[in-house]
């Protein structure tokens, strides 16, 4: 253990390694400049990040909230942990965004009460103005980014396009407490709102630059959903030298770029906006012809020894999941765009990789 983070945990410790401490604080300010949000909290896992968001924007028990049929089950089960319906939305063909059409016939079939775009493995290809006319109308957008924390946008940010940002941080996400994740937004409301389901209801106030809990518990909705200080004080280590970070997936993307092109089956990369300007940093997704190269693809890489994240969690639209199987829902681009991808993330790829024969 380097010396960095010895220092930092003994602070975290000498904290009491609560969710208050001080190393906490700092982890925020840091996110907060990677996402360009004035506000970061963190809170105890993205899960959390996301129940805390739907609560901060209004979302009650029975409402509906649109959600990317593409991300994750997590997403879906943060929606429902809230108590709310998850609606699940079909993407554009092939693309992880959320296609126009499908939103506008959620919004027909019953008021829509917050949306959910996910980009997954890091891909954002959303439309601004949809986020803007959705915003417009009063209906919040959350965007999952557990899977993007280096995403960057111009010219205006991800944090500037949308309500509130959710972040991982993983075990298994490029910046890692262990288990732990962070809210992010522009909106001083928000923030005061998310701190106090994070902190037992706590009110809250401003001191110089921070928001602080104070005040009795209870004085509104909110739990316990607080990151440990321990956990933080090694996301900490890590996002103190971002730059080292990048420089490193930067590394690993060239090296999975190689190992999908070394199984000699044709691919296109998964589209981006043309407001990117970084990729979310997670992952890498190869868009095949059709499934059966997809699954070829997919069996020569694991085969090597990688870790291929669409063969590990058999990746199909979220309502598969048989948690969801009671919604109705159809998807046939979502089916499509699953059937057809092959996804790893970055982090599968030694550096050197040698492919098998």
């Amino acid at each position: 253990m380097d010396r960095m983070t010895t220092q930092l945990i003994d602070l975290a410790i000498a904290d009491g390694g609560t969710g208050n401490a001080e190393v906490i604080r700092t982890l925020e300010k840091h996110l907060a400049t990677l996402l360009d949000a004035p506000y970061a909290l963190g809170v105890s896992s993205g899960t959390a990040a996301l129940v805390c968001a739907l609560h901060a924007v209004g979302v009650q028990p029975g409402d509906r909230v649109a959600v990317s049929a593409l991300g994750p089950s997590m997403t879906g089960l943060a929606v429902v942990a809230a108590g709310a319906e998850p609606v699940f939305v079909d993407c554009r063909p092939g693309s992880f965004a959320l296609a126009t059409d499908a939103l506008d016939a959620a919004a027909k079939a019953g008021p829509l009460a917050a949306v959910i775009p996910v980009p997954m493995w890091g891909y954002w290809d959303e439309d601004p103005q949809v986020l803007a006319d959705l915003r417009r109308r009063g209906i919040p957008v959350i965007v999952d980014a557990a899977q993007a924390p280096f995403l960057r946008l111009g010219p205006q940010s991800l944090a500037e396009s949308v309500d509130v940002i959710c972040l991982s941080l993983h075990g298994r996400k490029p910046i890692k407490a262990g288990e732990g994740g962070a809210c992010l937004t522009r909106n001083p409301e928000l923030a005061e709102r998310i701190l106090a389901v994070r902190n037992f209801g706590q009110q809250t106030k401003f001191t110089g630059t921070r928001l602080d809990p104070t005040g009795p518990f209870a004085s509104q909705f909110g739990s316990n959903f607080k990151i440990n200080a321990l956990g933080a004080a090694w996301a900490l280590v890590q996002s103190t030298d971002v730059g080292a970070l990048r420089s490193r997936f930067t590394t690993l993307r060239k090296t999975a770029q190689a190992a999908f092109e070394a199984t000699g089956i044709a691919w296109q990369e998964a589209p981006q906006a043309g407001a990117v300007l970084e990729h979310g940093g997670y992952g890498l997704v190869a868009l095949c012809a059709d499934a059966g190269d997809a699954a070829d693809m997919a069996h020569q890489l694991a085969d090597s020894g990688i870790e291929v994240d669409t063969l590990r969690y058999s990746y199909a639209p979220m309502h598969h999941s048989p948690c969801f199987a009671g919604h109705q829902a159809s998807t046939p681009a979502a089916s499509d765009l699953a059937a057809r991808a092959v996804a790893c993330r970055l982090e599968a790829f030694p550096h050197p990789l040698t492919l098998g024969d």
